[in-house]
């Protein structure tokens, strides 16, 4: 994330002084830095268990409004999986309680 911020918010910024910091005293840092480019946003499979449907395996993205103030996680299963399926019967069972 350091390398997020410092792309992000520059030189002169509270990021940019710790990485200085940190390349001017470790040099296994600075062959990090060096080597690992700034990563996307990145939210891995995520699985939980429903109490109506059981086991959920969803794939996640995240989003980013412009200010980078605020993020929306969007969780959705791969179509026609099993996990799929039972988000299309938790759309109907949703709406017969209530």
């Amino acid at each position: 994330h350091l390398h997020a911020a410092y792309t992000r918010d520059g030189r002169g910024s509270r990021a940019a002084e710790i990485a200085d910091a940190l390349l001017a005293e470790s040099p296994e840092f600075a062959r990090l830095w060096r080597e690992h480019p700034v990563p996307g946003a990145m939210c891995p499979p995520k699985r939980f268990q429903h109490p109506e449907v059981g086991a959920l395996e969803l794939h996640c993205q995240i989003l980013v409004d412009p200010d980078q103030s605020q993020t929306l996680l969007v969780f959705t299963a791969v179509p026609g999986s099993a996990s799929d399926e039972k988000l299309r019967l938790l759309s109907v069972v949703g709406a017969q309680h209530v």
